[in-house]
This record gives C-alpha cells, sequence and structure tokens, in this order.
C-alpha cells in the first residue's frame, strides 16, 4: 500500500493498539436508543461493502462458490466484518487529524456509487493508500486473526479454501474498507442539490 505520510512517531505502536481496542469495542456500544452498534455503517454504505465481499468470499474458493452458497457462508460475514473494520479505522484517524470535527456520511446512491468506483480503479491499479498508522493497526488485526481464529470453521463441504487467497484478501477486506472510507469522506464527489438549493 502506498503512504501518505512519512513521519512515524515514537509511540505509534501503542496508538495503533488504542486504536484497534477502541474500534473493536465500538460493537458493544449504540447510539442513543438504537439497537444498531456504532461499529457498522449506514444501511447504503453497508450494502456496497457487502456486496463486494460477497466477491471476494466466491473466489477465496475452489471451485468458486455459486451465490446460494456465497450467501450462506461464514466467510461473507467475516470479511464484511473486516472492511467494516477498515473504514472505522479511516473515520478514527480522521478524528485524531481534524479534532474529532463532525462529519455526515453520505446516503444519495450515487455518490457512494462514485466512491465504489474510484476506490475499485485504485484497486486495480495497486494505489490503495495508507498510513504508518493504519499499517500499524491492520498489522494488529491480521496478527491476531493467524493467532486465534481456526480456519476450518471456513470449511465448505466440497470446495477448497485457498489458504494464500483468504490472507490476501482478509488485509485487501481492511485496506479497501479504509480507503473507501476516504473517497466518501475527502474526495469532492458530486452531491445533487435538493430542491430548496436548486430554488435559491
Amino acid at each position: 500500500m502506498s503512504d501518505k505520510t512519512q513521519n512515524t512517531p515514537a509511540h505509534l505502536e501503542d496508538q495503533a493498539l488504542l486504536i484497534a481496542n477502541e474500534i473493536f469495542n465500538l460493537i458493544n456500544e449504540y447510539t442513543h436508543d438504537s439497537y444498531v452498534s456504532k461499529f457498522f455503517l449506514t444501511d447504503e454504505i453497508a450494502s456496497t461493502c457487502y456486496s463486494l465481499t460477497a466477491g471476494f468470499t466466491s473466489v477465496i474458493y475452489t471451485p468458486a462458490l455459486d451465490p446460494e452458497q456465497t450467501v450462506d457462508a461464514m466467510l461473507l460475514s467475516f470479511l464484511y466484518a473486516l472492511m467494516t473494520y477498515g473504514f472505522n479505522i479511516y473515520l478514527k484517524e480522521r478524528s485524531l487529524r481534524t479534532n474529532s470535527a463532525p462529519y455526515n456520511l453520505p446516503i444519495d446512491k450515487k455518490v457512494i456509487k462514485k466512491a465504489q468506483k474510484d476506490t475499485l480503479t485504485r484497486t486495480s491499479k495497486g494505489d490503495l493508500v495508507s498510513t504508518p498508522l493504519a499499517d500499524n493497526i491492520i498489522a494488529i488485526i491480521v496478527e491476531n486473526i493467524s493467532t486465534q481464529m481456526d480456519l476450518s470453521e471456513f470449511v465448505i463441504k466440497g470446495h477448497r479454501l485457498n489458504k494464500r487467497k483468504f490472507w490476501d484478501y482478509v488485509k485487501l477486506s481492511l485496506y479497501w474498507g479504509y480507503n473507501f472510507a476516504e473517497e466518501l469522506m475527502d474526495k469532492k464527489v458530486y452531491q445533487p442539490k435538493n430542491k430548496k438549493q436548486q430554488s435559491n
């Protein structure tokens, strides 16, 4: 992944561990009276992430899974959670960079679709970006997966789990979520005016 920053603070690893734990704890935190965890994204953004991780899931197996098998695969939910985790890494990092400046996630499908397309273009060119802090957080997550997760949980009868692809897509899901968040938050994307704005 390309690096957007050059300075690496001495406390980088401690900060990465702290943020990794903060994001994990979001799973058990809720906004006001909502039953939806703070960890999860808006429906429009989540749908985009979920559809992409379905594609990731299918190709990790040989032979590839058909759509019905993919929907039922535990690996689909796992990669979706990792992509959501990557998205949250960016939000946490942005909070540090902007002194917790408020933000609104876009809900317009055209905006989200454009951000998805731009992130996929980055991916195909090998131009996904990151920072030393993000790299450290992702390394912590990958290490935890490698030491704590039993890959037999993802076994599907009649299909072979390609371990090399598994680890490639674990990392890609995290970095893709991070880059998708950047495209949505920090790029000038088309925002259609509402009727009130158009009449002014």
